[in-house]
């Protein structure tokens, strides 16, 4: 997981290096290129690109587990189950998203809180 803006950046330059090689390497040779075999290429890797920055983006919200949930049917204080995974659905496609899972200790009902918007240090 990313830590801070430079680390962020060098990651994402390497994947970009790393799919503009491969649309280079899945390019017909010479000649034979034809204008929709460039638009598939490039719109093939600008969603690599696109859904791997997304990603990359989720990942560097970190937050800390809460000091304390509680219920929103019970008004008890639920109890930290783990993290969980879940994919999210975007307007740019899916991510998958890291938390803290939280439980009701009376009724069982789940949370799953939302990750806070903060900036790149």
């Amino acid at each position: 997981m990313q830590t801070n803006r430079e680390e962020l950046e060098q990651q994402l330059r390497q994947q970009a290096e790393e799919a503009i090689q491969k649309m280079l390497d899945d390019l017909p040779e010479g000649h034979k290129v034809t204008m929709s075999d460039m638009e598939k290429a490039t719109g093939v890797m600008g969603e690599a690109i696109m859904q791997h920055t997304l990603q990359c983006l989720v990942e560097t919200q970190q937050t800390a587990p809460l000091d304390e949930v509680r219920c929103e049917k019970c008004d008890v204080r639920m109890s930290r189950r783990g993290k969980r995974k879940r994919q999210l659905v975007t307007v740019r496609g899916e991510v998958e998203v890291e938390r803290q899972y939280y439980v009701c200790p009376k009724c069982g009902a789940g949370y799953f809180p939302p990750r806070p918007t903060v900036g790149l240090e």
